[in-house]
């Protein structure tokens, strides 16, 4: 083995990318696992728990359907803002939630295909059901930069979806 004839300062740079390369595999590798918030159970049946949405018409209100996955960050943000008071207080005056995982696209493909794929134009993405199942809307893109919205145009877009869609 031969001595490293470079100079300390290209050996300082070395080291400091591979320590920065190092650092990024890390924090890619931990993508979504943030504070263990996974709102997209893989291990759900969403066939069972639509079906046990429609069953339960009692409070007559439609029923949102959230496509996304934990891999997400832009679901993930989407979920956990679901959780906000004023969002949280739209989303419960107006509709029944459910997460649907897709996982990276190829989880429940059938329901993605019942519902006219809102999934085409990325993730998170929305259905919206009348209380009896008849598809009122199928969202295509309008959420997959949601990470990225601000609270205010949040709310917004499901007090429009809310007023498009009223209860039949």
């Amino acid at each position: 083995m031969q001595p490293d004839t470079r100079s300390p300062s290209a050996r300082s740079c070395v080291a400091l990318l591979v320590l920065l390369l190092c650092c990024a595999l890390f924090a890619r590798a931990r993508a979504g696992e943030e504070d263990g918030f996974r709102p997209y159970d893989r291990e759900a049946d969403p066939r069972a728990q639509i079906a046990a949405l429609l069953e339960d018409r009692s409070s007559g209100k439609r029923i949102l359907l959230t496509f996304g996955g934990n891999w997400c960050s832009d679901s993930r943000s989407l979920a956990r803002r679901y959780r906000t008071p004023e969002l949280a207080a739209v989303l419960e005056r107006e509709f029944r939630t459910l997460h649907v995982d897709v996982g990276r696209s190829q989880r429940n493909r059938d329901i993605v295909e019942q519902y006219g794929n809102p999934i085409d134009k990325g993730i998170p993405s929305v259905v919206l059901l009348a209380p009896d199942g008849t598809l009122l809307y199928t969202d295509h893109g309008s959420l997959s930069s949601a990470g990225r919205m601000s609270d205010p145009e949040l709310i917004a877009f499901f007090e429009r979806l809310a007023a498009g869609y009223p209860v039949p």
